[in-house]
């Protein structure tokens, strides 16, 4: 990690001595290539595209309006999110920052105003806006707010991806816009106010082109890269926040995802009891403005430090001004570094909804069923694109910052001066972004469900919750005047299937309704109950009082390295249950809302059980002389189960527990994508799990990775379960009043795709790797009848060892106590530890007097 900040920063130092040393003047303005396109050829067939490009950014404006009103609300089946976020968005900014800055030809709010006031000119003679002046003292700041807002809704609100939300808030800018279009006239507010404006024509200035629209002839020039930030121009005090709020959110996006942050955020949100749901929200947006003043702050300290070492030539406030625009690079590569690959994978998501807009199944461009390819960028590429756009902002930023200097300051030597503390900030941007990319990804929302909330005491069961009927299995309303003893709350992160197919509220319900339909017994049902489902399922049933799905929403998550940012569905679920509060993570034990198989599954072995094609388990298989249920290796029942899912298909079939649930398209879809599953890999062993039969054979199998946009955890974030590492107890010592133990754990050595494990000593790991994959020590105590006393765990101390006090805690006699160390929860072939003990003073007297004897 050292080497990789220290050589990111080097690289950054080196260039400034670099262009120091070899660049002693700034080439003139007029230097510059100026060749006007629009005299070519070329040039004359995009000014021909003008109008047609128009028409066509206006029709998806409004599609995308009517999409996110009265479409699907799925994201991954509505044109809004992916329009907003990744072709907008994300799209629109690379091609003004590398191509050119073509916002204000297509902008759909000009357009429509533009339009509606040449009509109304020629009715009424006159134009429609007031024309008011513009206040100069505002500047750029509406557009400020306006990115501060946009910011906000992309970061921080709950759920930026809704299409109905996102439709709203088009909606309420579009008003915003054609006020101010009204006001002020379409070019003077577009210029001040119009975010997208002032966001894409600030990264244009990086541009090779600089495309002007204004009268009397419209341009578009060549120019070189950057040439548009290097000028004598002092920006106005707005645009300056402008472009370190550009900066610091991009950068904000990152850091929400660290580990670091979500440990501050839990810590701080569990100070927060009385706005538990507020807290994330809160601490956010704080966040967010916090950073951005920082990003401000910093800056600012930095032009006092410039103006203090050239002589005060300029103050702080005009250097400020004129250096901010060389800032704009560090923004493109942070914006490379965070978005490109999500635009290459996720941006293929608008080829089938160009096609099926509304998610209504239509096909209308013959694109609808093009499934993006998400293999067309790998790990690598990720990795060292965003390393690579990093340092390419901050060396290019370098290099402007000189140029600005020459031109600004008349004394070379002041020039050189002014560049040190502005270069040492760029080092220190540096090293935040890169470490903040180098960071684990954390997410608020863990695949394994864990429960956000425990309420104590009777809880009134809200009487539209669910619970299946013993007798027919189907879903029932519990109805009013029910309690249960524990609520629990989920954040379910939902994930894709195998097949292609996406977790729905069916697919966490039917695993219950399976429960109960193959786990009781009942009258003349002997062909649908299983003797294994009853035990395994039998604590569910016990405890289970209800269940209900609050909803969905999704969650954007920019990954940076080693994968991609995408959008997933969040679902919220409530579990009632009749058991007495404990703990979160022992409640959710019975009951957790997570299907491994899709609903279409299960209800395809169903029916191969209750035709007596096989059986559930061994023991059942071997009682009812049926084999036992292969979903591989049996060639023979797969060809059943074959025929089966295309009879499904053709019928649209959906078990009567689920018609409330599940539609006909859906079901169909679902039966097909089965289908299609089993046709390109031989076999039904369909499941959301991180990886994938691919083939087998009787000396072993081969499984793939499955990735798909939706799954909850990223490229290498199985690392840590792929090769599980184990501890070792090594030392036992008596404490007086306890036992201190030492250990090893288990390292891995990585060459490559080579991986070696060795035995390292607690004691000679640093603190700052121990602090990743924190090992703990388990533990049993019991006494000489083999009754447990004492069980737990404990954290390792800082003197690398694990302390157990006794003390008051165990009364006087002989124990044995068993250990084991353990990583990331792995108790698999755990190396325990027998201890004995003996307490000779007890809980009764003054203290204890703890000793081990023997040995393990």
């Amino acid at each position: 990690m050292s080497l990789y900040l220290f050589g990111g920063a080097a690289a950054v130092v080196f260039s400034f001595v670099v262009v120091g040393l070899f660049v002693r003047r700034a080439q003139p303005a007029r230097a510059y290539s100026r060749i006007d396109l629009f005299d070519y050829p070329l040039g004359k067939v995009v000014a021909a595209l003008g109008v047609p490009l128009k028409l066509i950014a206006l029709v998806l404006f409004a599609a995308m309006l009517v999409a996110g009103f009265f479409g699907d609300q799925n994201p991954y089946r509505n044109l809004a999110p992916t329009l907003v976020w990744i072709i907008a968005w994300v799209g629109l900014a690379y091609v003004s920052a590398f191509v050119g800055n073509i916002w204000p030809l297509i902008n759909p709010w000009r357009t429509a105003f533009d339009g509606v006031e040449m009509v109304y000119r020629r009715v009424c003679g006159r134009n429609l806006a007031l024309g008011r002046p513009y206040p100069l003292a505002l500047g750029v700041w509406p557009a400020v707010l306006l990115l501060l807002t946009f910011s906000w809704i992309e970061l921080v609100y709950p759920t930026p991806a809704v299409p109905l939300h996102l439709a709203s808030f088009a909606l309420g800018y579009s008003a915003l816009t054609w006020t101010g279009m009204y006001l002020f006239g379409s070019e003077a507010w577009l210029r001040h106010g119009e975010l997208f404006t002032v966001v894409f024509g600030t990264f244009a200035r990086f541009a090779p082109t600089d495309i002007r629209t204004a009268p009397p002839k419209p341009q578009f020039r060549l120019r070189g890269f950057g040439t548009g930030l290097a000028c004598r121009e002092q920006i106005s005090p707005s645009m300056m926040a402008f472009v370190l709020l550009l900066l610091s959110s991009v950068l904000y996006d990152g850091l929400i995802a660290t580990p670091e942050w979500s440990v501050t955020e839990s810590a701080i949100i569990a100070r927060l009891s009385d706005v538990a749901e507020l807290g994330p929200v809160a601490l956010r947006s704080v966040g967010l403005l916090g950073f951005w003043l920082l990003f401000l702050s910093a800056y600012w300290m930095v032009s006092i430090i410039i103006a203090a070492v050239t002589e005060w030539q300029f103050s702080p406030r005009q250097i400020a001004q004129s250096f901010a625009l060389t800032l704009i690079p560090i923004a493109l590569g942070y914006h490379l570094a965070h978005y490109l690959v999500y635009f290459l994978v996720q941006g293929q998501y608008i080829v089938p909804l160009l096609s099926d807009p509304f998610g209504y199944g239509w096909n209308l461009l013959g694109t609808a069923s093009y499934r993006p390819n998400i293999a067309i960028v790998g790990a690598r590429f990720a990795w060292y694109t965003a390393v690579a756009a990093v340092l390419f902002g901050h060396i290019t930023a370098v290099y402007l910052a000189h140029l600005q200097a020459m031109q600004t300051f008349s004394a070379r030597k002041r020039a050189l001066a002014s560049q040190i503390p502005l270069t040492a900030l760029m080092v220190v941007y540096t090293f935040v972004s890169l470490s903040i990319l180098a960071e684990p990804i954390v997410e608020r929302s863990r695949p394994s469900a864990q429960p956000s909330t425990v309420a104590e005491n009777m809880i009134a069961i809200p009487a539209d919750a669910v619970l299946p009927d013993p007798d027919n299995s189907h879903l029932q309303a519990i109805g009013p005047g029910k309690f249960a003893r524990t609520k629990l709350v989920y954040r379910l992160l939902g994930s894709a299937f195998h097949d292609g197919t996406r977790m729905t509220a069916a697919d966490l319900l039917y695993p219950y309704i399976f429960a109960y339909r193959w786990g009781v017994r009942g009258d003349g049902r002997e062909t649908h109950y299983d003797q294994s489902i009853d035990t395994a399922t039998a604590p569910i049933r016990r405890q289970l009082a209800g269940l209900r799905v609050v909803g969905s929403e999704t969650a954007s998550r920019s990954i940076r390295v080693g994968d991609v940012d995408f959008l997933r569905e969040v679902f919220t679920i409530e579990v009632y249950t009749t058991s007495a509060p404990t703990s979160p993570e022992r409640e959710a034990v019975p009951a957790p809302p997570w299907s491994t198989l899709p609903w279409h599954l299960l209800v395809l072995m169903e029916e191969a059980v209750g035709r007596n094609w096989a059986a559930f388990s061994q023991a059942e298989a071997v009682r009812r002389s049926v084999e036992w249920l292969d979903l591989v290796r049996s060639q023979a029942l797969k060809e059943r189960l074959a025929a089966l899912s295309e009879s499904f298909e053709r019928e649209g079939y959906r078990p009567e527990a689920l018609r409330t649930l599940v539609g006909v398209d859906e079901a169909r879809r679902r039966w097909a994508a089965l289908s299609a599953f089993y046709k390109a890999n031989g076999h039904f062993l369909v499941t959301n799990g991180p990886y994938q039969l691919k083939s087998w054979s009787h000396d072993g199998v081969v499984l793939s990775a499955f990735r798909d946009l939706s799954y909850p955890l990223g490229v290498g974030s199985y690392d840590s379960h792929a090769i599980p590492r184990r501890g070792f107890i090594t030392a036992v010592d008596s404490t007086g009043d306890g036992v201190r133990l030492s250990g090893d754990i288990e390292m891995i050595d990585k060459f490559q795709r080579s991986y070696r494990l060795k035995r390292v000593p607690l004691s000679s790991i640093p603190p700052d790797v121990l602090k990743r994959t924190p090992p703990e020590c388990r533990f049993v105590v019991v006494d000489d009848r083999k009754r447990v006393v004492l069980a737990g765990a404990a954290p390792l101390g800082e003197s690398s060892s694990f302390q157990f006090d006794f003390k008051n805690r165990l009364p006087v006699g002989r124990y044995t106590m068993f250990a084991a160390v353990t990583l990331n929860g792995n108790v698999m072939n755990a190396d325990i530890r027998q201890i004995p003990i003996v307490v000779s003073t007890g809980a009764e007297g003054q203290g204890s007097q703890v000793s081990t004897t023997g040995t393990p």
